[in-house]
């Protein structure tokens, strides 16, 4: 296999450490993803009942910053929680032109039953390649590389 042009060693080690950090990404997305479909959910699903368990009633505009989703693909993944009938929708009391989501009974039993589950798998997929303090390393590196951006 040909080598790769090299960009100079500090522009290197930044491609190098981008394309790790997305083949790991992927590969945890990827078995993340396949779990919750055997749930019966999708992850953005998965994602704003977890929020709205965890956090109480949230406005559209919360949940979707929360969830780091668009506008657009949030407002089908609610319609289908609503369908489902895991959560439901009101007005705002202050300004009707907001929708406040709350999880339901059928919704919140959904994530007590399977939220520790969900931990679980991520322990292992993160856990069994990485120490505790290694854990706690990449979380710190993390958080600063995105409050850098």
């Amino acid at each position: 296999m040909k080598r790769p042009k090299g960009y100079g060693i500090h522009e290197d080690k930044v491609l190098r450490t981008h394309i790790e950090l997305s083949r790991a990404f992927l590969k945890i997305r990827a078995k993340e993803t396949a779990w919750m479909e055997a749930q019966g959910l999708t992850l953005p699903q998965f994602a704003i009942l977890e929020a709205l368990y965890h956090l109480g009633n949230l406005n559209v505009g919360q949940i979707t910053k929360l969830i780091l989703s668009t506008p657009g693909n949030i407002t089908v993944v609610i319609k289908n929680l609503e369908a489902k009938k895991l959560v439901t929708t009101k007005p705002s009391k202050t300004d009707r032109r907001v929708k406040i989501l709350q999880i339901t009974e059928e919704g919140s039993d959904i994530i007590r039953t399977i939220f520790p589950a969900h931990v679980e798998n991520l322990d292992r997929w993160y856990g069994s390649g990485l120490s505790e303090e290694e854990l706690e390393i990449v979380s710190k590196l993390l958080r600063k590389l995105e409050k850098a951006q």
